[in-house]
């Protein structure tokens, strides 16, 4: 609750008024939900499990603050054959959370006037995509994985922590703490860099809107030539920078030629391959003892025909200094072999002078090509300034005003541009140093006693966060693609969009992405700004197919309670939003007005399962023909459905 409760009070506004001290307010609600629960020795079933859960806290008045919220209790009960039993209040928030998670209050509790909040204009690209991302994980269960795996994490460190305290404790210790750190700067710095992303994608798209006004303005009369003439620099600036990025790469490449690696070890490795072909002429190479002397072991006659028979003195003591012979010969032995396939592998291989030059050649073509693109888009810059520079000697006030505004945006957006190559640049070397220290810690974790409990216990960990962090990554791309689905079909089928049947359909697609934007698309497979360029009743539309889309991949079945879901909708579509809402639904409670009801009463005559009508009495005597008895602010229901009235609830008409 917002500032505890102090400017949104639960309890009467008027009661407090009329010298209540103190207001005791309380809620109770039954609900059931699926868990996990065992059934035996490593066996689990899910079984339903019913809850009754009470909250209760009191509100009082106050000369300084509007309210005061206090004693606040949550209780908790299972309802078993058997009676009820109370949860230990330590487990109640973990059972509510997993029943029904936080994240998910705009799926299942959604107010239809904001109802856009997955798409709304005034939150930026990463607020939504959280709000997106934060429902499916939560509603597919994925917040249970993300939490294991980062409970595998920690299990992992600690296990680590553990490990041979005599020796390798504190270098693990400091190993882990660096990891620590670089994941969180990790962290903090993608965020701003998606924020950043953003900022830099809503710049470029008003910078191309304010030329295209540019471009409108310039067009009228003679001002036409200039408008094309800035246009085809533009092109062309944009087609070298492409071209002349291109040309940085291939000379970049060229540290990873084979050219330049010869140039650089020619020396020694000619000197080399000349000690090869000597031991090779002199039949040193390939030539190992080992193997022949470890073949005697397994025979009782020597190549020369004397005995090895280990039963007799001579050829026993014969075999003890064949055994003598290997462990001094395996050092040699292993010196020979390395020689010997390091002679069979570059001795095809040419290590002449003549590379440096190649390489210089190669090098000196790409840094030419680069060149002249850079002079190109140097040319086309300077006449890009001077066609700018007629145009601003034009006396136009709306011209003016645009340049100024192109100018701003471009200086915006340029210094996004430059703090997230900033930020990319410390993610590179924070991922760098993270590697290091990784690569350390494994170096750090070989050197350990292979007895140690510890190091088992932090490889089963490792291994098993490495499984759950799989089945997080496919179960998230798969259940993503099928919300999309289904959420492009309800959408379509609410708007009455047939674009395979119709190729004048303005709305063609929706999709949801898997950086978990809302995408709108139109004719021709062009992206529509959902947020801009959509009405009123289709922005309503796709987010309530997001929210059914979502509850229907998840199979999750609760209560989906939407506050007036047909405002700004008329005829077909409000129709029709209805109808999928409540054929989609599983338990669909809607709050509608009398302006929604009509129109859409024979659908609610056929579906609707209990109908109330809810009035306000201060709604007397503009609104409403009779007097209550009631003489506090409430609201009282009353059992007319959307075709009746009663003394309660009879409404005037002007």
């Amino acid at each position: 609750m917002p500032s505890q409760g102090k400017k949104y009070p639960i309890c009467p506004s008027d009661a407090l008024s009329q010298g209540l001290k103190k207001v005791e307010i309380s809620v109770e609600i039954e609900f059931e939900t699926d868990q996990v629960v065992p059934i035996g020795k490593g066996k689990q079933e899910i079984k339903i499990v019913q809850y009754r859960l009470m909250r209760s806290c009191v509100e009082r008045s106050s000369a300084e603050e509007n309210v005061i919220r206090e004693s606040e209790v949550v209780v908790l009960h299972e309802i078993t054959p058997k009676g009820v039993n109370r949860i230990l209040d330590s487990n109640v928030k973990g059972i509510i959370e997993s029943s029904i998670p936080e994240a998910l209050k705009d799926v299942y509790f959604t107010d239809g006037d904001s109802a856009m909040s997955f798409i709304e204009a005034a939150a930026t690209s990463t607020v939504k995509r959280k709000r997106v991302q934060d429902a499916i994980e939560a509603l597919l269960g994925l917040k249970v994985l993300e939490t294991t795996i980062k409970h595998l994490d920690l299990a992992a460190r600690k296990f680590s922590a553990k490990i041979d305290n005599r020796n390798y404790n504190k270098e693990s210790e400091e190993l882990n703490d660096k990891i620590t750190s670089r994941e969180e700067d990790i962290a903090e710095w993608t965020e701003e860099l998606e924020i950043k992303a953003a900022e830099i994608k809503e710049g470029d798209s008003k910078l191309v809107s304010v030329k295209e006004k540019i471009e409108a303005i310039l067009k009228l009369g003679d001002r036409a030539k200039l408008a094309n003439d800035i246009k085809n620099c533009e092109a062309h600036i944009k087609r070298n920078k492409e071209a002349a990025d291109k040309a940085l790469l291939n000379i970049a490449s060229l540290m990873r030629d084979t050219d330049v690696a010869i140039s650089m070890i020619s020396k020694p490795a000619t000197k080399g391959i000349e000690i090869l072909n000597q031991l090779h002429d002199s039949k040193q190479l390939p030539k190992v003892n080992v193997p022949i002397l470890e073949e005697l072991l397994d025979r009782t006659t020597c190549f020369c025909g004397t005995t090895l028979d280990k039963n007799s003195p001579e050829g026993a003591k014969r075999l003890d200094s064949i055994r003598q012979q290997i462990e001094k010969s395996r050092s040699a032995d292993e010196l020979q072999e390395a020689a010997s396939s390091l002679f069979y592998s570059v001795r095809s291989e040419n290590f002449d002078k003549s590379a440096r030059e190649k390489w210089m050649e190669k090098h000196n073509s790409r840094y030419n090509d680069y060149q002249n693109l850079s002079a190109e888009i140097n040319r086309y810059g300077k006449e890009l300034e001077a066609k700018n520079k007629e145009i601003d000697q034009i006396n136009d006030d709306q011209i003016v005003e645009l340049r100024a505004s192109e100018s701003s945006l471009r200086a915006k957006t340029n210094s996004a541009r430059v703090r997230a190559g900033q930020l990319s640049a410390q993610i590179k070397d924070a991922e760098d140093r993270r590697s290091d220290a990784k690569r350390e810690l494994s170096v750090v974790e070989s050197k350990l006693d292979k007895k140690d409990n510890s190091t088992d216990k932090l490889q089963l960990s490792r291994l098993t966060k490495t499984v759950f962090e799989n089945v997080f990554d496919r179960l998230r791309k798969d259940e993503v693609q099928n919300v999309s689905a289904e959420m492009n079909r309800i959408f379509l089928d609410m708007i009455g969009s047939d674009p395979d049947n119709n190729e004048l359909s303005t709305i063609t697609k929706a999709e949801l992405t898997e950086n978990f934007d809302i995408l709108v698309y139109g004719l021709n497979g062009k992206q529509i700004d959902p947020d801009q360029a959509l009405n009123g009743a289709s922005r309503r539309a796709i987010t309530l197919a997001f929210i059914l889309a979502l509850t229907k991949v998840s199979e999750v079945k609760a209560p989906n309670i939407i506050d007036t879901p047909l405002g700004m909708m008329s005829g077909y579509v409000k129709q029709s939003v209805l109808n999928k809402t409540l054929e989609e639904g599983s338990q669909v409670i809607l709050f509608l007005t009398h302006d929604e009801i009509q129109g859409v009463e024979k659908i609610l005559d056929a579906k609707a399962g209990m109908v109330y009508t809810l009035t306000n009495p201060a709604h007397y005597p503009r609104m409403l023909m009779n007097q209550t008895t009631v003489n506090d602010a409430r609201i009282i229901r009353c059992a007319c459905n959307h075709r009746q009235s009663c003394d309660i609830c009879a409404r005037r008409s002007i």
